[in-house]
């Protein structure tokens, strides 16, 4: 790929990111859905509680773009969210396949108190029918501080 070519597939990539968050704030759970490869992976064990070295999550993945939509909705649904991403590093590796860092911010607001958290986004990226889809997601934390 030439320069331009990569340029093109990072901002396509950034737009596919900032259209999860914005699908996840919104609970606009169709548009979520699309985000995803059919058969993508998301890792999110342990991203709703304080770092914790060492510790070994034994929850199991999640297979699948509607899994993950169900997963998301049954989560945030009575929640306020607000979610960003910041500095991304993405890697064009080829025309069909990239990779990307995001560092993230998310506060989440229920009738019980709040969620704030900070981390990383580790994804992979997969180019199918011109489209750029996330193929794999874990959310790693760095702070986590709740009232929920």
């Amino acid at each position: 790929m030439d320069d331009i070519k990569k340029l093109l597939a990072i901002e396509a990539v950034k737009h596919l990111k900032a259209r999860y968050f914005h699908c996840l704030d919104l609970k606009d759970w169709d548009g979520l859905r699309e985000v995803f490869a059919d058969d993508a992976t998301i890792d999110v064990r342990g991203s709703l509680e304080p770092p914790q070295p060492g510790r070994v999550h034994d929850e199991p993945t999640i297979s699948g773009g509607e899994a993950f939509v169900a997963f998301a909705r049954q989560g945030l649904a009575p929640l306020v969210s607000a979610h960003y991403g910041h500095t991304p590093q993405i890697d064009i590796i080829s025309e069909h396949e990239a990779r990307g860092i995001w560092a993230m911010e998310d506060w989440l607001y229920g009738a019980s108190g709040m969620f704030h958290g900070q981390g990383h986004y580790h994804e992979t990226y997969v180019k199918s029918d011109g489209r750029w889809r996330i193929q794999t997601l874990r959310l790693t934390r760095l702070h986590v501080s709740s009232s929920l």
